[in-house]
């Protein structure tokens, strides 16, 4: 076979090979962790480092504003933001700007609280401490502390207790949301009578101690379009409501404005974003391990890898196999 019919088969290869090597190349860091590093940007660090100033006597807002189709992308980013409040003993609202997002909201919550993952929070639910509740135990040393006198373990591997009502409340969606951002600046209670389990917020000790966003220390919204810009025009610009984005890597640059004029502490874009907070978060300590952020962008850099290495290959073949000559000679005749 001759060199120029090498090149040449190189060139018409079937497509479909090309498709199978990104297919396994795609499922390789998935069976084994390869690592690639993943450098921390300012906006995303300026995030992380407001989260981790606060403590118990502080509550933030996670807005799940996505819908299934921007997913992959966004549902790491709350995970994060999450899982580092848990950390500070921050409380932590859940609310979400579409009814899908609702949905988005309580599988993040319950994929922190899986003791099937890596540093789960081991939850209780609202009704499982309500003697505790009554009988005035509500600060959060003093009730992991008679909780676990009465005779529950921290079980092994768990990061530690996450008790409804006290640590987080999951609000979910309420319809014409924008409107529900602009009425809670005034109480939340009377945006939310109940959570999205039923529960009470009038009974709930962060509801008592958090009663409007005027008391809130920070909103982060994790959004798939500019659903996000609604706490900047009625927390932000209304009551001073520090806002942070989680958006799409599509719409990220879009956003940038925003840091630019102070609007928004800061953002995580795309994947990346989310792989950069999870990379804080075990540098600080606050996990082990990284999360699926972290892995995707192994798949990421993996298939771009590839792909380059197709151009430099298709390129070559190009070149060494004469084809750029040969078409030249056909546009002078």
């Amino acid at each position: 076979m001759s060199a120029v019919n090498i090149w040449e088969r190189m060139l018409n290869i079937d497509r479909r090979w090309i498709f199978l090597s990104i297919g396994v190349i795609s499922i390789v860091p998935f069976l084994t962790k390869i690592g690639m590093p993943v450098s921390t940007t300012d906006e995303v660090e300026s995030i992380f480092n407001y989260v981790d100033s606060l403590g118990k006597e502080n509550a933030i807002f996670i807005g799940f504003d996505y819908d299934p189709g921007t997913q992959a992308e966004n549902t790491p980013m709350g995970v994060a933001v999450m899982r580092h409040a848990f950390h500070n003993n921050v409380s932590v609202f859940l609310t979400a700007y579409t009814p899908l997002g609702h949905g988005m909201a309580g599988g993040a919550l319950d994929y922190v609280t899986n003791p099937a993952v890596p540093g789960y929070y081991s939850r209780v639910d609202f009704s499982q401490w309500a003697d505790l509740r009554d009988a005035g135990v509500t600060d959060k040393d003093e009730l992991v502390a008679a909780w676990e006198a009465a005779g529950h373990e921290l079980p092994e591997g768990s990061s530690g207790w996450v008790f409804e009502g006290r640590d987080f409340a999951y609000l979910g969606y309420a319809p014409l949301f924008y409107l529900v951002i602009l009425g809670m600046t005034a109480s939340i209670e009377a945006q939310y009578h109940q959570d999205a389990n039923e529960n009470p917020l009038s009974e709930m000790p962060m509801l008592r101690e958090h009663k409007s966003l005027r008391e809130v220390d920070l909103a982060v919204t994790v959004s798939g379009s500019s659903a996000c810009t609604a706490w900047v025009i009625y927390g932000r610009e209304k009551i001073g409501l520090p806002v942070a984005f989680g958006v799409t890597a599509v719409s990220a640059t879009d956003y940038y404005p925003y840091i630019q004029s102070g609007q928004i502490i800061g953002q995580m874009g795309g994947l990346r974003g989310a792989a950069e907070y999870e990379v804080l978060l075990k540098e600080h300590g606050i996990t082990e391990t990284t999360d699926k952020a972290f892995t995707g962008m192994d798949v990421q850099s993996a298939d771009h890898i590839l792909i380059i290495l197709f151009i430099i290959i298709g390129n070559i073949a190009y070149f060494m196999g004469g084809f750029h000559k040969q078409k030249s000679l056909k546009g002078r005749g």
